[in-house]
């Protein structure tokens, strides 16, 4: 018989032994490949019956079109924006993702943007190393105790990043569609309340056509205590150019990014660097 073929379509981590042994029990054999786009995916296709994909995108009809045997395709990772999930229906593909992956680990880098920019750590940083030792260069420094953290998306890393904050004193606020209620201590508000209000603002929100640019020049200009913004979600949630705006125009004391909405301006003479 056969065995069943698996393939990865592009990888962050090195090892596979994890995936190798768990397939091995149920006689599939797995097959690696860092692939730079969907195209060079679709000629490993034939015979091809689960999909792991990581960061590729474009999982949708041409890949499905071309894997007659396809049966499942699984997301390294929360959120499925890089699968066309209505297509995948339509072939009769299974989607799933990994809404455990990494909790832990981005709620830790959320909380070390944070910190960072709380406290003005990278500023005095650079300045005492440039041989400047004063107070005058990181006015104002609020007291962490003193503010009032917006969490935008209050799912499992959303959470995680609440737990963190919490013994640091702040007030902590969220923002989700999905809940209806405070969750135990941490009180839901609206939107807008939120940008309006907050001294610190993190982005978690899944990636979908209604969170696209949801932090844009309008919702920036709403934001009345300029806050620090910490986007560790998706780069296509915060608007670049709206977030150049309110960090040249003073309207934001200051921002985190793990992503941008174009990752490929860091390679260019960009305002944002």
């Amino acid at each position: 018989m056969t065995k069943r073929k698996v393939i990865v379509t592009d990888y962050i981590f090195e090892s596979f032994d994890t995936e190798k042994e768990a397939l091995s029990a149920v006689d599939a054999e797995l097959e690696v490949y860092q692939c730079k786009s969907a195209d060079e995916v679709i000629p490993h296709l034939a015979g091809t019956h689960a999909i792991l994909n990581t960061y590729l995108p474009g999982m949708g009809k041409k890949i499905f079109d071309n894997a007659p045997d396809l049966k499942v395709i699984v997301r390294y990772g929360m959120g499925l924006d890089t699968i066309d999930v209505a297509e995948a229906t339509r072939h009769g593909v299974m989607v799933a993702c990994v809404p455990d992956y990494c909790i832990n680990e981005v709620a830790d880098h959320a909380m070390a943007h944070f910190l960072t920019l709380a406290r003005k750590i990278s500023l005095s940083d650079k300045k005492v190393k440039s041989g400047e030792w004063s107070l005058a260069y990181v006015k104002p420094l609020k007291s962490i105790q003193q503010m009032r953290t917006g969490i935008i998306g209050f799912g499992r890393i959303g959470r995680a990043i609440a737990n963190r904050l919490k013994p640091f004193g702040p007030e902590i606020v969220f923002y989700d569609p999905m809940i209806k209620t405070n969750v135990g201590a941490y009180g839901n508000i609206e939107l807008d309340e939120l940008l309006m209000t907050s001294d610190a603002i993190f982005v978690q929100c899944p990636s979908t056509k209604a969170t696209y640019h949801l932090i844009n020049r309008q919702a920036i200009e709403k934001m009345k205590k300029k806050p620090i913004l910490i986007n560790c979600a998706r780069g296509a949630i915060v608007e670049t150019d709206a977030l150049v705006w309110g960090l040249e125009n003073s309207k934001l004391g200051g921002a985190g990014l793990d992503l941008l909405e174009d990752e490929a301006i860091v390679k260019h003479d960009h305002p944002i660097k």
